[in-house]
């Protein structure tokens, strides 16, 4: 998100605004966070590996990171392995950034798609969760 929708997202009580592609680094203190939520946005990562380490420093020993996924995306700005795969894989990628990271317990994920999505009028949505170890 850019400064002007984080400033005026009346849920939020404070931001930072970081392009994680220039400086892969969360602006927080270790262990300082139970839960770290991530909505369709590691497909535009061009470090997800190094983003995902600073997700598992920041959260505290037994936290959690909740990423969600679909297949809609700005092609223009999403890395070119995403464009090349499909939904299982891209679960497989996220599940591949927890993994690798090694910071985190092994990751689940759940489809949570809605049943007019399935029926082909929206976009599939997965969930991908995994506890800080």
């Amino acid at each position: 998100m850019n400064e002007f929708e984080l400033k005026n997202n009346r849920q939020a009580d404070d931001y930072a605004v970081r392009n994680l592609n220039a400086v892969p680094e969360l602006p927080f203190e270790t262990a300082s966070f139970d839960i770290v939520t991530c909505t369709v946005s590691f497909d535009y990562l061009n470090k997800p590996l190094e983003v995902m380490k600073e997700v598992g420093r920041v959260l505290k020993p037994g936290g959690s990171v909740i990423l969600s996924t679909s297949n809609r995306c700005f092609p223009t700005k999403a890395v070119k392995i995403w464009l090349n795969t499909n939904d299982m894989e891209h679960i497989l990628i996220y599940g591949s950034h927890i993994h690798f990271s090694a910071m985190f317990e092994p990751p689940e994920s759940r489809d949570i798609t809605s049943a007019v999505a399935r029926m082909g009028f929206g976009d599939p949505m997965y969930i991908i969760t995994a506890k800080r170890r």
